[in-house]
């Protein structure tokens, strides 16, 4: 056993990169005039790494939930994590992918598997961390918070699927599911503060 914050360091790392490699995809555009950003081809990519960005800091944030209920990890716990970002990482690719060419088959449906693929990630993390506690209270909170998530990847499902005959329709999807679970646990934590 040892402390959580070599965890959570190495963590905060991956997903720090994640976001800088997405930044890094955006072409500065082509000259000084506001026609430059206004074009199809940048602006698919600004909006493909926007609901990127939304998306890690969705996991983010989910992963620091979840790993904030240990108090100490083993070498099971390291690995289940370490397999948790492995989709993750893929999220800039894909971005990149996706945001240049919105209307293809190919990258949409990819774009939709790697975000069903993290979201099963951040549920398996979350079921074996559960396992971890001693607190009957934060495991049946843990518990239902992962239930909602079989319902994102149910969605992301969906979407990925529908990807097959309009493919934007999988970047629409991802953002509407990243946003509505970030709207979604802002809610609860604020009345979370009000019953303090």
């Amino acid at each position: 056993m040892m402390e959580k914050g070599r965890l959570e360091a190495f963590s905060d790392g991956v997903f720090a990169i994640i976001i800088t490699i997405m930044v890094l995809d955006l072409k500065i555009p082509s000259d000084g005039n506001w026609t430059a950003i206004m074009n199809d081809a940048w602006m698919s990519t600004f909006l493909a790494y926007l609901v990127s960005f939304i998306i890690t800091a969705s996991f983010w944030v989910s992963h620091h939930l979840i790993i904030s209920n240990l108090k100490k990890v083993d070498s099971g716990l390291l690995w289940i994590n370490v397999l948790t970002l492995l989709p993750m990482s893929l999220v800039s690719i894909t971005t990149a992918w996706f945001g240049e060419f919105p209307n293809s088959v190919a990258p949409s449906v990819t774009y939709g598997l790697v975000y069903v693929l993290s979201v099963g990630a951040l549920f398996n993390l979350s079921h074996i961390v559960s396992k971890h506690l001693a607190n009957p209270v934060v495991q049946k909170r843990m518990r239902r918070v992962n239930r909602s998530r079989i319902g994102l990847i149910a969605i992301g499902l969906v979407g990925t699927g529908l990807a097959f005959i309009w493919p934007p329709v999988t970047g629409g999807m991802v953002l509407v599911v990243s946003g509505g679970w970030l709207f979604l646990r802002a809610v609860v934590h604020v009345r979370a503060l009000e019953d303090l």
